[in-house]
């Protein structure tokens, strides 16, 4: 057993036998059922899964060309378009760098996001601070596109240190006005305490005021900007792949500052996009076929980087349990060992895990990608103390070493 997977077994035993633990024996049966019990194949593994999922899952599998070598589902279909949580700051992140690279005319298909067309402040880039894109002055206006798409730009959770996000984030009302959305980053800038660059904070509010500096920088909507950069050259459906402020309630809430969390879109669908990091910048688009240039390889090294800088690491959800993973631009970057970059370049998986058990990730050093399609909010993931996520994560680390021997590396 690795020694991830040794780790994620001790969190859910010392979990499943807390006294304090809020038990429910069915939720238990399927989970004892499903994760703990061992698997001989990739196969074997995802129909033990499946009986822990709310909603039933997928499980796709590419190789390093982008060719899918591996797929299965049950319950769910691969193009069913489900709510992805935290799977959502791998798109934004993507999308702010296909707007840096349409800018600087590298990209392709960027409909009107074009040379010179984001220049508030100057060109755009990771290096463009919210002093010159949204006037903010002082500390605080010193924060870069770069740092707020790491976690580390400062922009604490209501002065706190945790996983939280400032309230008007999630109940913008529909089609929000710019005042409106100018109002809410506002409202973040004035709650946070924190020092631009000097922390590593898993939070919602960064991505927020990322989106509005793409807005105002750019000209134009958020809902817009994705359309153009990202569902449209892909095919991806405009009707589905929508981003609301509160995926949980499904209300119709604005989700232009929901880059964190806000996107719903399928595992199909998906892949199209990460293909772009699996090859180097080649998306896919089921009619069209390869979209060369989608992404620019520096901007593809940028994501996957890791991106702390001189920043220490504050909260992050894994922290607690003894993880100490990097950060990338909206991507956590998972390996056994992060204190060297180069033992961790050896043993490394790039991934953005959703709280509701969406979960791609992808491996640079075996060349390959996969994504698990999921959406549990807790039905049969009743343990309050084990999130969906968790699942997830156990279920891949269990199915690695199978995905390793299949592909002969």
């Amino acid at each position: 057993m690795n020694r991830s997977l040794a780790l994620i077994l001790s969190i859910f035993l010392s979990l499943h036998c807390s006294k304090n633990a809020n038990k429910d024996n069915g939720a238990e049966s399927l989970l004892l059922t499903g994760i703990l019990s061992s698997c001989i194949s990739i196969e074997d593994c995802f129909d033990r899964f499946v009986e822990t999922t709310d909603e039933g899952a997928t499980l796709q599998i590419y190789e390093s060309d982008g060719t899918r070598i591996f797929s299965r589902q049950s319950g769910l279909e691969f193009n069913t378009y489900k709510p992805i949580a935290s799977g959502s700051k791998w798109v934004t992140a993507i999308t702010v760098m296909r707007a840096i690279d349409c800018n600087a005319g590298n990209g392709s298909l960027c409909g009107t996001v074009t040379t010179g067309s984001c220049a508030t402040g100057g060109t755009l880039s990771l290096a463009s601070t919210t002093s010159q894109v949204l006037g903010w002055t002082g500390e605080k206006g010193t924060i870069t596109l770069r740092q707020l798409l790491a976690f580390t730009s400062g922009l604490n959770a209501g002065g706190g240190g945790g996983s939280g996000q400032a309230s008007c984030i999630s109940t913008l009302p529909l089609n929000a006005t710019a005042a409106q959305k100018t109002t809410c980053v506002n409202e973040i800038r004035d709650q946070s305490t924190g020092t631009p660059g000097a922390l590593y904070q898993y939070n919602s509010n960064h991505m927020a005021v990322a989106q509005r500096m793409l807005e105002v920088s750019c000209a134009k909507t958020w809902d817009t900007l994705f359309s153009q950069l990202i569902v449209s050259p892909l095919g991806w459906d405009a009707s589905q792949a929508v981003w609301r402020g509160n995926f949980r309630t499904g209300e119709d809430t604005d989700g232009s500052l929901s880059g964190a969390y806000g996107l719903s879109i399928s595992g199909e669908h998906y892949a199209r996009m990460l293909n772009a990091l699996l090859t180097n910048g080649t998306a896919k688009n089921a009619s069209a076929g390869n979209i060369t240039n989608f992404l620019s390889t520096t901007s593809v090294r940028e994501i996957l980087a890791d991106q702390y800088g001189t920043a220490t690491l504050g909260y992050s959800q894994f922290s607690a349990f003894g993880y100490r993973w990097q950060y990338g631009l909206g991507n956590w970057r998972y390996c056994t060992v992060t204190n060297v970059p180069a033992e961790c370049d050896k043993d490394l998986i790039s991934h953005s895990i959703g709280i509701n058990g969406f979960y791609p990730w992808l491996d640079k050093n075996r060349n390959y990608m996969a994504i698990v399609a999921v959406n549990n909010l807790g039905r049969k993931n009743g343990l309050s103390l084990l999130p969906a996520s968790a699942t997830s994560l156990f279920f891949a680390e269990t199915i690695r070493p199978l995905i390793h021997t299949r592909i002969g590396r």
